[in-house]
């Protein structure tokens, strides 16, 4: 049987001092998901006519011409499903193949900056938590977590409470989701942990990193599922 070809769209990587390429790159433990779990991996890298990218995560005010969104686009004939990176930095081209892939129902999952270039795509966004009651550089660290019942992704965890990593400064209030798609995880602070949409075969957005829970059912059971939906 034929794996599923995925995805994961390449992130801007600032240049380095005394560097003198610019680059884009992945996360090894992303791949490794993947390729554990039954899946093949591209990366998913834009078509602006540029060598400078974003390099914040508020958001990127670039517009694409129609020959960058076309060139953008075509990739995703390639694959069954992306997923979108963690990273200090968005960019445009990242939104861009969410919202296309999204209109396509091609599987998409986001994972804490996918999460919020999820939610950019549907027309949302997030906002910058200064206080860094999120920002936690520890692989240890964890907190919890409550799963709604009723949510795609509480078949997948298979529980209402789960202990999750926190590595994101970017949050977003379930005011600001909620009218876009389906708040189906909630820190307890009320921040959103996780979104969904439920009219499409598999759109999830989580702000921890599971590739660094990697030893976790939890983990398996996203990535399993997602390869699934894209077969």
């Amino acid at each position: 049987m034929k794996k599923p070809l995925i995805g994961i769209v390449g992130k801007y990587q600032t240049k380095q001092e005394n560097d003198y390429w610019h680059r884009h790159g992945e996360v090894d433990e992303i791949r490794y998901l993947v390729t554990i779990n039954g899946g093949v991996s591209i990366m998913l890298l834009p078509s602006e006519h540029t060598l400078e990218f974003n390099t914040n995560d508020l958001g990127d005010d670039k517009v694409l011409t129609n020959e960058e969104l076309e060139d953008l686009y075509c990739q995703l004939d390639l694959v069954d499903g992306i997923i979108l990176q963690g990273g200090d930095y968005s960019c445009q081209y990242e939104v861009e193949l969410a919202k296309r892939a999204i209109e396509l129902d091609m599987p998409v999952l986001g994972i804490c900056a996918g999460f919020n270039n999820i939610l950019r795509a549907l027309g949302g966004n997030t906002f910058e938590d200064k206080s860094a009651g999120h920002s936690h550089y520890d692989l240890d660290y964890r907190h919890p977590i409550e799963i709604m019942k009723d949510s795609k992704l509480f078949k997948i965890i298979g529980k209402e409470n789960y202990m999750v990593n926190s590595f994101h400064t970017m949050i977003a209030t379930r005011e600001m989701v909620e009218p876009y798609c389906k708040v189906c995880a909630v820190s307890e602070d009320g921040y959103v942990e996780a979104l969904e949409l439920e009219d499409k075969s598999f759109v999830l957005g989580v702000k921890w990193h599971p590739e660094q829970m990697r030893e976790d059912l939890e983990t398996t059971n996203i990535f399993t599922t997602f390869l699934k939906m894209c077969k």
